[in-house]
């Protein structure tokens, strides 16, 4: 849901098919990032338990 408002976004801003890979691709990565947080808050949690 979020992907098609920043893509929504950078249509309107932006033309360039370059632009709204990047942004895409910067949106992945926050998402694996924030995965990878998740992951480990929960490894910590058991570990603590």
């Amino acid at each position: 849901m979020i992907i098609t408002k920043v893509l929504g976004l950078t249509s309107a801003l932006t033309r360039s098919k370059k632009a709204k890979i990047a942004i895409l691709g910067l949106e992945m990565a926050v998402l694996a990032y924030a995965l990878y947080q998740q992951k480990q808050e929960r490894k910590n949690k058991r570990l603590k338990s």
